[in-house]
């Protein structure tokens, strides 16, 4: 299906580029040459194909430096859905399914007693 819509494009190319410089030719009292044809088709080709590809290869550049900064962000969501999810886990009372599991419930308790623990004031404070 692309190449045939790459072929039509390409035909649709050339018939119109017959008639641009067919039409030129007849301006200039010429007769129209095939030999003066060719380089002109040719040139007009590939000067298509290197934009088409100068933007494929930045837009593609583009992209690649975006990805990282996505994922980059996803991640971090993605830890904290994990510490939430492990959090419920353990609110709710269902075991750990293995060790990594362990450690994040250990963490969020860490966290969460760390949060609860009172505040030594100090007391020798003058006023």
């Amino acid at each position: 299906m692309l190449l045939a819509l790459f072929l039509a494009s390409w035909g649709a190319q050339f018939i119109s580029m017959l008639i641009e410089v067919g039409n030129e030719a007849r301006q200039h009292g010429e007769v129209f040459s095939l030999s003066d044809f060719w380089p002109q088709f040719w040139s007009s080709t590939f000067e298509n194909w290197q934009s088409e590809w100068l933007q494929l290869l930045v837009q593609a550049v583009i992209l690649l430096g975006m990805k990282h900064i996505l994922f980059k962000a996803d991640a971090e969501d993605m830890e904290q859905v994990q510490q939430d999810l492990a959090e419920i886990k353990h609110h709710l009372g269902i075991p750990p399914r293995d060790e990594a599991t362990a450690g994040e419930l250990q963490q969020v308790e860490d966290i969460r007693s760390a949060v609860r623990a009172p505040q030594p004031t100090d007391r020798h404070s003058s006023v």
